[in-house]
């Protein structure tokens, strides 16, 4: 039998532990991140999830980023707040796989931004769920 799940599921590199990588949502119907702990973490580690549409001059280009709104459902009546952030606790154990998502696509491309921690023990890559 030939699986084959990376044809409906590609992973792109969205934090190498020093920095970001724009993802464009477009071309798929879903999104996820896997974060792995390369270093036990210290400290409470935290990624801001920001997003951008396209670039007025180049639409392969992400625009002027923004940060996500934390909300817990698409529909409303949620009641978004400003930012929506990821958070790996103090502790987490080096070799720890961990997943993270959004209720919603924000918008064109998705970016995950350091904000406190120790960022730089971690790698997350971008899972993009069935394609267009």
């Amino acid at each position: 039998m030939n699986l084959g799940y990376a044809q409906q599921h590609q992973g792109k590199v969205a934090w190498d532990g020093a920095a970001p990588a724009a993802i464009d949502l477009r071309h798929h119907i879903g999104f996820g991140f896997t974060f792995e702990v390369v270093q036990t973490l210290a400290n409470d580690t935290v990624f801001n999830v920001m997003s951008a549409p396209p670039d007025v001059a180049d639409n392969c280009l992400p625009g002027p980023w923004e940060p996500v709104a934390d909300i817990i459902i698409c529909d409303y009546p949620a009641q978004p707040a400003a930012q929506a952030t990821i958070t790996l606790p103090t502790g987490t154990v080096a070799g720890s796989l961990c997943t993270a998502s959004l209720p919603c696509k924000p918008d064109a491309f998705i970016s995950i931004q350091a904000a406190s921690g120790d960022t730089g023990s971690v790698r997350a890559v971008a899972i993009l769920s069935g394609p267009r």
